[in-house]
């Protein structure tokens, strides 16, 4: 049975953790050229956007931000939580496909160990599109169950290795022509 998360508990963990453990400077030294790191407003965090970082040109990127308690690197499972629905029933979209989401970058952060991970949002979509189903099927969908005002919710995820995820977006996007061949005819 998948454990239960109190929404308002699990946020305010992640933002504290955020403002405590140094994401900001994890940021800057993440992020060529950034300069500056502040947190969003609470509108801008609906929007998929935990964290703005000002670039030397003056170009902002916004940053999700994703806390994770464990990392189960140690065990082999070096993963990332790619969320396929945020919402089990009525079948919300996960942030990992939704295309109203803001967000420039996701930083994963394990709190145990301190290890991070980096990736372009857009880029992360788009490949994620195209190989959910075949990631479903390799690594399995679990669910979570969340608590928000007394409501359950579950939530659905697939946790793919990170190298595959970085293999995914470097085969998509590496300047192959048989891959944007492919694209075009599919």
């Amino acid at each position: 049975m998948a454990p239960t998360y109190d929404f308002h508990e699990r946020l305010h963990m992640s933002q504290g953790i955020a403002r405590n453990k140094g994401i900001a400077d994890i940021l800057l030294v993440a992020i060529p050229q950034s300069i500056a790191v502040q947190e969003s407003t609470r509108a801008e965090d609906r929007a998929g956007i935990d964290w703005w970082v000002t670039l030397r040109n003056g170009q902002r990127l916004g940053v999700d931000v994703k806390v994770r308690s464990e990392d189960y690197a140690a065990r082999g499972e070096d993963d990332l939580a790619l969320e396929t629905l945020s919402v089990v029933q009525p079948r919300k979209v996960g942030w990992t496909l939704d295309t109203a989401k803001r967000s420039d970058r996701i930083l994963w952060w394990w709190q145990d160990t301190g290890r991070w991970c980096l990736l372009p949002f857009p880029e992360l979509r788009e490949v994620f599109s195209v190989h959910e189903h075949i990631w479903a099927d390799e690594y399995r969908r679990r669910t979570t169950r969340s608590k928000i005002n007394n409501e359950t919710y579950h939530s659905e995820y697939i946790f793919v290795p990170r190298k595959v995820v970085w293999r995914a977006i470097y085969n998509q996007f590496s300047g192959d022509p048989r891959t944007i061949l492919s694209r075009r005819t599919a």
